[in-house]
């Protein structure tokens, strides 16, 4: 009889290893199940704006040389019938790019949050996460977000016009002396600022699509590259 118990006592011990490496694998399981549907929802809400991001980094490059190349090049009388064919061209290449980056954004999504999701977050803090995203209020809070985030850009634009509109004037006066005293020769008046009326309606009239959002054309982006410069 002592034998026995012995040999089932031992049994046992044995066995608590094996069974806590099946609780911990269950639970690395669970955690990275979890991972995996926030990278889902990740990929569902912000694959888009990541997109447009990476496409406008492609297209800006492109504008600003082919701006240049038409300055420099292309005679006066003909730049407005070259950036009107090169805007049809600039527009294929951005659907072009706006596609394949928007395909490999869905393809890699899980393979690259999920790992940093599993290292950096508890099983308890990606229930939380999930819970709130999958939320009505989380829809909610995300349209009320860009909301708010236009009335406070405008009420900080409102109080610090008058002294920003300052500092510009301060700037025109110091680079105009800079420019003299380099050249003798008077400067061109500089460029004056966009109202917030202009501001707000070029914002009401931006793009929301990857390829609709770095176009715009070579004729008005480089209009933009040309002012700036």
């Amino acid at each position: 009889m002592f034998n026995k118990t012995l040999a089932a006592l031992t049994l046992a011990v044995c066995a608590l290893p094996f069974a806590a490496h099946a609780q911990d694998a269950k639970a690395d399981d669970a955690k990275k199940a979890l991972a995996v549907k926030l990278a889902q929802i990740q990929q569902k809400n912000d694959s888009v704006q990541l997109a447009n991001q990476l496409v406008n980094a492609v297209a800006q490059p492109v504008i600003a040389t082919w701006s240049q190349n038409i300055d420099q090049n292309v005679p006066a009388d003909k730049q407005k019938d070259v950036r009107e064919k090169l805007d049809v061209e600039l527009k294929k290449l951005l659907d072009a790019t706006g596609k394949t980056v928007e395909a490999q954004a869905a393809k890699t999504a899980e393979s690259a949050l999920v790992p940093v999701y599993v290292e950096k977050l508890s099983a308890d803090e990606l229930k939380t996460i999930v819970a709130y995203l999958e939320s009505p209020a989380s829809a909610k809070f995300q349209e009320a977000g860009g909301q708010a985030a236009n009335a406070w850009a405008a009420q900080i634009i409102n109080a610090t016009e008058s002294t920003v509109e300052g500092h510009l004037k301060k700037f025109d006066e110091a680079a105009a002396k800079i420019v003299k005293a380099a050249t003798g020769a008077k400067p061109a008046a500089a460029a004056k600022p966009e109202t917030k009326a202009e501001t707000k309606a070029e914002t009401k009239a931006a793009p929301a699509s990857a390829s609709d959002g770095a176009s715009g054309g070579i004729k008005t982006k480089v209009e933009r590259v040309e002012q700036k410069q």
